[in-house]
């Protein structure tokens, strides 16, 4: 049986509910927009959200998923720092070299409203301040869904 300092990323918990993580490399942002369509699920049709998730070097996601629930319309800077900061960490111990994808997730969306392209630049602008690659930003609503930008 694993002990807590020999699990690692397969150890049970609170993910066990998430469908399966692919196994092969996500090699473009039409792959993390699949797999994030089907992290997101039925949220799709839930308040303002985003959904993280972290790729390695290769293009493999980490299972790691983080969803932010109750977003703002005008992302706070100080909050969206804190994120990445955290998930800058993450990837230097765990994945050095990999990357973030990011979901803005909101009932309406989908596409490039004011809450999209707000959240989108904000995303952008503090992962290129503290380093860490962007690897994908998707839209995703209720009815429609769409690729913002790599």
């Amino acid at each position: 049986m694993d002990t807590p300092d020999t699990a690692g990323w397969a150890a049970p918990g609170p993910d066990d509910d998430l469908p399966v993580l692919p196994a092969h490399p996500l090699r473009d942002v039409d792959d993390i927009l699949a797999v994030m369509l089907s992290l997101v699920g039925p949220e799709r049709a839930g308040p303002p959200a985003l959904w993280l998730v972290l790729l390695d070097a290769d293009g493999r996601m980490l299972p790691v998923v983080l969803p932010l629930v109750g977003i703002p319309l005008h992302p706070d800077p100080a909050q969206v720092r804190q994120v990445v900061v955290a998930m800058a960490d993450i990837l230097r111990h765990d994945a050095p070299g990999g990357s973030v994808a990011v979901a803005v997730v909101r009932a309406a969306g989908g596409d490039r409203g004011s809450l999209e392209r707000a959240w989108e630049h904000a995303l952008r602008t503090t992962t290129a301040d503290h380093g860490v690659r962007l690897s994908a930003v998707v839209a995703i609503g209720e009815h429609r869904a769409r690729v913002l930008g790599p």
